[in-house]
């Protein structure tokens, strides 16, 4: 009997923090839909969701200096032969994978035909969306952001174009006539440019490596860095399932009549779900089987931490930080190899995104009435392929890519703001698929990149990143080893 309860002790509290989450989500479900009757005010809502907004604020905190300091030990780590092999392996399985999602999109769509009897009178949600930015500017704009100008003014602002409206008056047969002209203007706007950080950072990192001694202190800076932010994240993470729950519930309590979209787009929502529920329970743990030959199972219950991290926030740059903590601790992935995808995958790795981006234009395009011939339907695949890569990692910013994609192909987008009446759910679970996808991403590269991260050289390298413990377990195994060699 006592073994049993030791046992059962154990189990908790090894899983004690991912029990915990659950039961948040639980709560958040239970509160949200129990609190729809009671129609909270708006002061109440704000104090509701404080907790779950200031659980982002603190992982927020530490995305920033964890993609600086994990990218250059990472990269600093490897000559410059491995790092190239890396990058290109990196970019090909983020390129396949949201290709990938655009195929399920196009299939869903062709099974379920969402957009065939919807009947939008049901629905009395009003959205407004504003379209404010051309195709060909932001795919311009994401590369320029690749490069940025200035590396302290890209951690808070990020280039974008933008249109202003100037007025001249002309003589016309002796009229005076006001044209309205629209300029464009290289801008830019608040907020993380997270891919010039990463380029930036991949260039410290290379040189760095090509330095070797004389780059030491600059290294074991950073290093340290990554180390004290992740203690500080085994700390922080304790508060996700209160702020997962708050999150839920906040979201929950400020969507207005939730039967009435659900009806009005219940084939729409049951597409996404089945693709999203495909790609994570059959495609991804079959591509796990097929890469290392081991239990797909063990690998989607240690996926189920992160997940659940970006469930709430419904961002998966929060999730950064659990997404590295299981690659090393559960996966056992070289760290050279998460420390260099996983901040790289976090901005570009969209296949659920893409699922959704893709879905969402076939779907409006079927509600306007369009014939959607097989030329069309692969158009509006390549076009969400590459808008899938250049969503940014925060809520909602899909939306923006379905609009691009629906005026590529001239298509008009009244009726956009059905997808914001469920934007609170499609979100969260595309969300986690992408999650899912990148911390698979860092397994299929390791295995890929084996023998080149094994040579003498590289192991010589990089043992010295080795030799301090970075995670909680890791300082209680070396206490313990200690203590035995002591007795």
């Amino acid at each position: 009997m006592n073994d049993h309860r030791s046992k059962c002790f154990g189990f908790l509290s090894r899983n004690a923090l991912i029990i915990s989450v659950l039961i948040g989500v639980v709560v958040g479900f239970a509160f949200g839909f129990g609190l729809r009757s009671v129609e909270p005010s708006s002061d109440a809502l704000t104090w509701i969701g404080l907790p779950g907004e200031i659980f982002m604020r603190l992982l927020k905190m530490l995305i920033l200096p964890l993609i600086v300091a994990s990218i250059i030990t990472g990269t600093a780590s490897m000559n410059a032969r491995t790092n190239g092999r890396l990058g290109a392996v990196s970019f090909c399985y983020i390129l396949v994978t949201v290709a990938i999602g655009a195929v399920i999109a196009i299939i869903l769509f062709l099974v379920f035909q969402p957009g065939k009897d919807v009947d939008l009178s049901a629905s009395t949600n009003s959205f407004t969306v504003k379209r404010n930015i051309e195709t060909t500017d932001m795919f311009a704009d994401m590369i320029r952001n690749f490069f940025p100008d200035n590396v302290v003014t890209a951690c808070f602002q990020k280039t974008q174009t933008k249109y202003l409206q100037v007025s001249r008056t002309v003589a016309l047969n002796g009229t005076n006539i006001t044209i309205t002209e629209v300029q464009k203007v290289l801008s830019s706007t608040s907020g993380l440019n997270i891919l010039g950080l990463i380029v930036a950072c991949l260039m410290f990192g290379v040189t760095a490596s090509n330095l070797e001694d004389r780059a030491e202190p600059f290294i074991t800076f950073f290093d340290t860095i990554a180390v004290i932010l992740i203690r500080l994240l085994n700390w922080i993470i304790w508060l996700t399932p209160v702020g997962v729950a708050s999150l839920i519930t906040t979201a929950l309590l400020k969507v207005s009549d939730i039967e009435s979209v659900f009806t009005s787009m219940g084939m729409f929502v049951l597409a996404h779900s089945v693709g999203i529920a495909f790609h994570q329970l059959v495609l991804i743990p079959l591509a796990y089987f097929i890469t290392t030959r081991k239990n797909p199972l063990h690998f989607m219950g240690y996926c189920l931490r992160p997940c659940l991290s970006v469930f709430g926030p419904a961002s998966v740059a929060v999730g950064l930080p659990d997404m590295l903590k299981t690659l090393d601790e559960n996966l056992h992935v070289d760290r050279r190899i998460s420390n260099f995808f996983v901040p790289v995958a976090v901005s570009i790795e969209k296949c659920g995104s893409c699922i959704f981006i893709c879905l969402s234009a076939l779907f409006l395009a079927q509600l306007e009435g369009m014939n959607m011939n097989a030329s069309r339907v692969v158009i509006i695949g390549l076009l969400s392929t590459a808008g899938a890569l250049a969503v940014p990692p925060v809520p909602s910013s899909s939306i923006v890519s379905v609009l691009v994609v629906l005026s590529s192909i001239v298509i008009q987008v009244h009726n956009v703001g059905l997808l914001m009446a469920l934007e609170w759910y499609n979100d969260r679970i595309r969300t986690t698929s992408n999650a899912t996808t990148t911390v698979l991403g860092a397994v299929m590269v390791e295995r890929l990149c084996k023998t080149s991260l094994n040579s003498e050289q590289e192991l010589n390298s990089y043992k010295k990143t080795q030799e301090r413990p970075t995670y909680d377990s890791e300082i209680r195994v070396l206490m313990n080893k200690d203590k035995a060699l002591g007795d």
